[in-house]
């Protein structure tokens, strides 16, 4: 049985896992990426219309003689925006915009024990190895 330490290169077995794990990650984090624009861009469009329906009431307001919330009820295109942003929170569009990210981050998390990270595009990058401290000079 052979020992497998540290300092000695990777073995071709080795080195064919991790391309093999590179391209894994690389095509989830691919596939992923253009929901994430889809969602960006329908997200996007939701805040303009809010933005572009507020400032249309806001310039139509009259202060002195309407009451705010009639005034907002009657402005049925502000009312429709706003129910469609909600909407969108509610389904959880906001962490659909993330997705790439947040499994980027969660696999970073997991390669750190291992020496590795990943950067945005799923390339692996292998660290110099530390000491672990139970094994290192007091």
């Amino acid at each position: 049985m052979s020992q497998n330490n540290c300092s000695t290169p990777w073995s071709a077995q080795q080195s064919e896992d991790l391309k093999f794990f590179e391209e894994r990650l690389k095509s989830n984090l691919s596939s992923i990426s253009p929901n994430a624009w889809k969602w960006k861009a329908l997200f996007f469009v939701a805040v303009c219309c809010v933005a572009m329906s507020l400032l249309k009431w806001w310039s139509n307001f009259d202060y002195e003689n309407d009451p705010i919330v009639s005034s907002l009820l009657s402005e049925v295109s502000l009312l429709l925006s706003i129910v469609f942003l909600s909407l969108l929170l509610l389904i959880g569009a906001h962490h659909r915009l993330r997705a790439p990210s947040i499994l980027a981050g969660r696999v970073r998390r997991v390669l750190k024990d291992y020496n590795m990270s990943i950067d945005n595009s799923g390339r692996l990058i292998l660290m110099p190895s530390t000491p672990h401290p139970a094994n290192g000079k007091r």
